[in-house]
Formats: C-alpha cells, structure tokens, sequence
C-alpha cells in the first residue's frame, strides 16, 4: 500500500470513529487494540497494517471491507489467508470437512450471484 492509500484508509477509519462518536480509547477498549496504534493507523503511518486487526477495526466500526480493499488496492482481501488455510488452522477441520466447508460456500455464493446484466453472458455458450 502506497503512502497516499495509507492515508487515505486511516481517514477513513477516522470518520467512521468519529460518526460513531467514538473516542480512540473507546475504539481501543472495543477492538482490544492499543489507543497509541489505532492512533498510527489513522495518521496513515502504516503501509502494511495486520489484515486481522485492521478487519477488527472495520467490524467494529461498521465499515464495509471493500471499501478498504479499493483504497488498499486489495490489501485486506489479498493478506487474508484462503478459507481451507484458515479452517484447518483455526477449527482444526478434516480434510473431508473442509471439502464441504469450501461446497457450502460455493452454494451461497451461486444462490446470491448476481445475474449477468450485459449481453456477454457466457450462458449457453462461449464468450
């Protein structure tokens, strides 16, 4: 993430705190994270924030990861480790498991697509 993105993902931070009406020590208390670090991360003093924290924060304050991801150019989306990698590591998942984990978010995912809008609709045949 460039300095400019940097920056611009820390004021973003900073007006959700604020229309939260959230002091940094109460952001702090909220997400576990120091105040001293919450207050580099709206500065934009970091160019490769902790994707787990910085998802905390975007939790916390309601703020729509893709919107960090298009100022981050995909930083958040991009350092987050895949949906196999963290079931196994974090719920400890058989393989056979996360094969179904991974089959089920492939249903949602086909049952909340959004329909093509446009006339290249690959649907009954190439585009």
């Amino acid at each position: 993430m460039t300095d400019h993105q940097a920056s611009e993902l820390g004021a973003l931070i900073r007006r959700a705190r604020h229309s939260k009406g959230l002091s940094l020590f109460a952001l702090a208390d909220l997400t576990g994270f120091d105040d001293s670090w919450l207050a580099r991360l709206e500065k934009g003093l970091y160019a490769s924030p902790n994707p787990a924290h910085l998802a905390r924060v975007a939790e916390t304050l309601d703020i729509d990861p893709a919107r960090i991801d298009a100022i981050s150019r995909e930083h958040l989306a991009n350092s987050m480790p895949g949906m196999r990698t963290y079931f196994r590591s974090k719920e400890k998942l058989s393989p056979e498991a996360l094969d179904e984990v991974e089959q089920a978010v492939a249903d949602i995912r086909a049952k909340y697509a959004q329909p093509p809008t446009d006339s290249t609709s690959t649907k009954g045949g190439t585009p």
